[in-house]
C-alpha cells in the first residue's frame, strides 16, 4: 500500500486522450442539438456535474491534470463511461513530453475552451503551455484557451446560419472579437455539413473597391477559388444586364449550381460566406449601397419558391464590419440592419475573471471592478493587461493606478483611438467635453450614438460617459489640440 502511495505522488494528474476528448464533446454537442443547440456555459456544466467551473475549464482545454473521478463526473454527467484509453496520468515534465512526442503526427487533441464545439490542433511540445498567454492581437485561433464564450450570442449565431436565406451582420469597434466570432461560426457551419468561405475586403485594392463591376468579379472569383470552382466570369459577363444581373446569375448558374459537384447532389450541401472588414467598402459609399442592397435580395431570394428546386436555399451570408468607420449618411441604416444584427459587447466581471483564470492571474472581486473601470470590458485591452502581468512588466497595482508604465504599454491602441476621433471633427467638442467631467454628461443624441460606436463612450439614453478611465489621463494631454 505505501508504494502504490509514492507511486500515486509522482503523479501529476489525469488528462484526456484525444479519444476522451472526442467522445466527451461529441456527447456534449449531441445533447446541445437535441435540446435545440441550447449551448452549455462551464456555469451550466458546473451544475450538471457539481463541479467548479475552473476544474471544467481544466478538464475540456487539458490544460492541467486532474483527479480521475473529476474525469469520471464529467463522462457520468453525459451518460458515457471512462475507459482507461480515454485518459492518461501525466508524471515528470520530461515524461509528459515523451508522451506527446511518441504519438502519430495526424493525432490530434481538443485545446478548446470553446467547449460547444470539437476543434481539434495537432499535440506537439510547442503547444504543451496553452496556458502561457501570447501577445494579443488580431483573431483568436480556434484552439485558443483564451477565447471568452459570449453563450448566448453564440447560441443565436449558430442557431440562425443554419436558417435558408440567414444574414447575419457582426458590428463592433475594433478588437472586440468580431472576426474570431466569424471563425467560429463558420467552424461550426462545417461540422453540420455546409461548404464555407471566407473573404476580408482587405484583400482588395481601391481600384477594385471603387468600381461596382470590377468589385463584383473580383468577388465573384474569390468564392470559386475557395470552392475550388472554375473561374469564367471574363466569358460569363454581359455587360447589358448590368453587374448585379451578372453576379446573381453567376452565383445561381455556377457557384450553387456546382456547389455538389463533388458529392451527391442529395446532399444540398449549404453554403456560408463570411465577409470580413465589409467598412472597407464605406470610403466607397455608392458601391457599397448597391453591394449591401444585394446582399439582401441574395438573402431573401433564398425564402422564395420550392426549396427541392431553388437553389439560393443553400447559400447563408455573415458580414462583419467596424463601427468606428462610421456609416456613410448616403447608406439607409435599414441595409446594416438586415438580417440578424449582433452588437458584440463588452466583457461582464464573470468573463473578466474567467480571464484571469484562464491566463493564471489572481485577481480579487474588487480588483475586477477596478480592473473593469480602467480598461472597460473591453476583450483586447484585457487581454493585453493580462500578458503583460504575466510577464511581469507591470504589476495590478500599477496598472490600476493608471500609471505613466501603464499608458505606455497601450501606446499604440491610444494612438488608433486618437486617430480614429480625428477624422469626425464634429465630435471633438462633445468628447472633450465628456473627457473633462468625471460624472455624465448630455450628449446630443447622434452624437452620442457615433462616439458609442467608436468604443469612446457609454450611453445612459442622452448622458455619455467616458469608455474606461484609461482614456481620461491621454484625451487631457491632447485638449489644446481638439480646443483649436
Amino acid at each position: 500500500m505505501q508504494f502504490q502511495s509514492k507511486n500515486y505522488l509522482r503523479r501529476r494528474g489525469a488528462t484526456l486522450t484525444n479519444q476522451g476528448s472526442m467522445k466527451l464533446n461529441q456527447a456534449k454537442a449531441q445533447l446541445e442539438i437535441e435540446q435545440n443547440f441550447k449551448r452549455y456555459t462551464l456555469e451550466d456544466l458546473s451544475e450538471k456535474t457539481g463541479l467548479t467551473p475552473n476544474t471544467l475549464s481544466k478538464v475540456f482545454n487539458g490544460s492541467m491534470g486532474v483527479d480521475k473521478r473529476t474525469l469520471e463526473r464529467c463522462f457520468n454527467a453525459f451518460n458515457l463511461t471512462l475507459s482507461k484509453d480515454d485518459y492518461l496520468y501525466l508524471e515528470a515534465h520530461q515524461h509528459y513530453l515523451g508522451e506527446i512526442d511518441s504519438m502519430s503526427s495526424t493525432k490530434t487533441c481538443n485545446c478548446s475552451n470553446n467547449v460547444g464545439q470539437t476543434h481539434k490542433i495537432e499535440r506537439s511540445p510547442d503547444n504543451v503551455q496553452l496556458c502561457t498567454p501570447t501577445a494579443p492581437g488580431g483573431q483568436m485561433s480556434l484552439d485558443s484557451v483564451f477565447y471568452i464564450d459570449r453563450p448566448i450570442i453564440e447560441s443565436l449565431c449558430y442557431e440562425g446560419i443554419q436558417q435558408p436565406g440567414a444574414l447575419l451582420n457582426i458590428c463592433a469597434s475594433k478588437q472586440m472579437g468580431k472576426t474570431s466570432l466569424m471563425n467560429r461560426i463558420l467552424a461550426y457551419s462545417e461540422t453540420l455539413g455546409a461548404r464555407t468561405v471566407s473573404i476580408s475586403l482587405q484583400l482588395a485594392n481601391d481600384e477594385i473597391l471603387q468600381n461596382l463591376e470590377r468589385f463584383l468579379q473580383w468577388f465573384c472569383a474569390r468564392v470559386s477559388k475557395h470552392l475550388d470552382l472554375p473561374n469564367p466570369t471574363a466569358n460569363f459577363w454581359d455587360n447589358s444586364l448590368g453587374s448585379k444581373s451578372n453576379a446573381t446569375n453567376y452565383f445561381e448558374d455556377v457557384i450553387l449550381v456546382n456547389l455538389n459537384r463533388s458529392t451527391s447532389s442529395r446532399e444540398n450541401r449549404p453554403l456560408v460566406i463570411a465577409i470580413d472588414e465589409l467598412n472597407q467598402l464605406f470610403a466607397y459609399p455608392d458601391i457599397a449601397r448597391e453591394f449591401l442592397q444585394l446582399l439582401r435580395t441574395w438573402s431573401e431570394q433564398a425564402k422564395d419558391g420550392d426549396t427541392d428546386i431553388n437553389p439560393w436555399y443553400k447559400l447563408r451570408l455573415v458580414t462583419v464590419h467596424s463601427t468606428e468607420i462610421l456609416r456613410p449618411a448616403s447608406i439607409a441604416p435599414s441595409l446594416l440592419n438586415t438580417g440578424l444584427v449582433i452588437e458584440l459587447p463588452e466583457f461582464t466581471s464573470a468573463q473578466v475573471q474567467d480571464l484571469a483564470n484562464r491566463c493564471q492571474q489572481e485577481i480579487t472581486a474588487p480588483q475586477t471592478q477596478r480592473l473593469i473601470a480602467l480598461l472597460g470590458g473591453h476583450p483586447y485591452r484585457l487581454q493585453l493587461a493580462f500578458y503583460y502581468l504575466q510577464q511581469q512588466t507591470i504589476t495590478l497595482e500599477q496598472l490600476l493606478e493608471n500609471s505613466a508604465i501603464a499608458t505606455a504599454i497601450y501606446a499604440n491602441h491610444l494612438e488608433q483611438q486618437w486617430w480614429n476621433l480625428q477624422r469626425y471633427p464634429h465630435l471633438l467638442p462633445s468628447f472633450a467635453e465628456i473627457i473633462r467631467q468625471s460624472s455624465p454628461v448630455d450628449c446630443e443624441a447622434e452624437q452620442g450614438s457615433q462616439l458609442y460606436k467608436m468604443g469612446l463612450v457609454h450611453l445612459d439614453g442622452i448622458k455619455a460617459s467616458l469608455a474606461c478611465e484609461l482614456f481620461r489621463p491621454f484625451f487631457c494631454h491632447r485638449l489644446p489640440q481638439i480646443n483649436s
